[in-house]
């Protein structure tokens, strides 16, 4: 990570140490397990008889018929629930996905709050000095003089906490890669602004709900239930075929067939079959749920970075070009002589603050698209590389008129 992480790279980090994730795949393993034991036949079973007095010896084999016709069953449970395994398996990933991705642009977004916050401080130290001076000049007042230097101590005091949020942030960067171990220095770079998606809200909703991973897995679950159910209604019956031999006259041990079956006099495991038609209810439910949610999740994203596009392009189009035009404007009026320095101090703090809401903004922006992508539950076409957040200035002088 020495030459920089970009988000790609710290998706396949998460992927590959995340240790809930990691957790999440041994499932996988547990349910292929359970399928294998799903198709295996149970073992013949032989009982001898010894030789007594005026009792000959006998033997017999013994094997669950049952089970020859009751293992079709339970492999296909055991195949739907490896099914829904695996898919939720891929929608973990999904998670994720949208969480490294937006922890990585909250870093940036807390990194460009720290150089803003940074250009802050800076421009509450100058308005501090210029009304120190026009103290001393008799142009002001002390209240109008303490009322600047306590506004400077508020821009360190405000620089210092935008500093500890990047660790923090990096933190939780770290937490999600799964390498909170590894202290090395995180040098991020920045992501594009994403566009508006090329479909509209009703067929990404549509696509979600039928192909998302935990609608399959859902799916999945339910008929994981049915199956069950069946099994549940006939699995109780035991019908074991018994090859019997004893002493004879030809042979010694002369075979002779048999079997052993369930007489339902008392009960027909209704129990467990009502606890499997309930599971098969829950399961179908739970589809439901997990369709709700889908709905929910597809059409909140949109909206969200619909929202985030109008108010950016509100600051862009509308607030910012007032804002420069006013830090002009004051510039030439201070060097006619005709207003004070402060107003063009204030006036750029006023473009410092724009500028950090034009972060937040992209950032917002950045954040819907993850989870609208994620909502989907495929990766969307709409990413402008043109749109990508600027640069903050290096320093006052970048957006700072000289002062004369």
């Amino acid at each position: 990570m020495e030459d920089g992480l970009t988000e790609e790279e710290a998706v396949v980090l998460a992927l590959w140490n995340n240790g809930a994730f990691q957790e999440v795949l041994v499932e996988c393993g547990l349910a292929h397990a359970d399928l294998v034991q799903a198709g295996l036949l149970p073992n013949p079973e032989v009982i001898y008889f010894f030789p007594v007095d005026n009792k000959p010896f006998k033997y017999a084999f013994e094997f669950p018929l049952e089970a020859l016709w009751l293992r079709p069953i339970r492999v296909a449970a055991a195949e739907r629930e490896v099914a829904r395994v695996r898919e939720r398996l891929t929608q973990s990933g999904l998670d994720l996905i949208r969480d490294v991705r937006q922890t990585y642009a909250d870093v940036l977004l807390a990194e460009r709050r720290a150089t803003v916050a940074e250009e802050a401080r800076s421009l509450r130290g100058r308005i501090a000095e210029v009304s120190d001076k026009r103290l001393e000049a008799g142009d002001i007042s002390r209240q109008e003089a303490v009322t600047a230097s306590i506004d400077a101590q508020r821009g360190r005091q405000e620089e210092v906490r935008a500093r500890h949020d990047v660790t923090l942030a990096e933190e939780r960067l770290r937490q999600v890669m799964g390498l909170g171990d590894l202290r090395t220095p995180l040098k991020l770079q920045g992501v594009a602004t994403p566009i508006r998606s090329e479909q509209d809200v009703d067929s990404l909703t549509t696509e979600a709900t039928s192909s998302r991973p935990d609608a399959q897995a859902a799916a999945r679950l339910t008929e994981a239930a049915a199956q069950r159910l069946e099994l549940a209604e006939v699995g109780w019956f035991r019908f074991l075929g018994i090859l019997d031999a004893t002493s004879g006259r030809r042979t010694g041990h002369e075979f002779g067939p048999a079997f052993r079956m369930t007489l339902p006099l008392f009960h027909r495991n209704q129990g467990a079959i009502a606890r499997a038609q309930a599971e098969l209810e829950q399961a179908a439910r739970r589809r439901q749920t997990v369709h709700q949610q889908i709905v929910w999740e597809v059409r909140t994203a949109h909206e969200r970075l619909e929202q985030s596009h109008a108010e950016l392009a509100v600051l862009q189009q509308d607030v910012q070009p007032r804002v420069e035009d006013a830090i002009s404007k004051a510039e030439a009026a201070y060097r006619a002589g005709n207003t004070p320095y402060v107003v063009v101090l204030e006036n750029t703090r006023q473009l410092i603050e724009a500028r950090l809401r034009e972060a937040q903004l992209r950032t917002d922006a950045r954040r819907a698209w993850v989870e609208l992508e994620r909502s989907v539950g495929r990766h969307l076409a709409g990413t402008d590389a043109a749109s990508s957040v600027p640069p903050a200035p290096a320093s006052d002088a970048d957006v700072l008129p000289t002062q004369k």
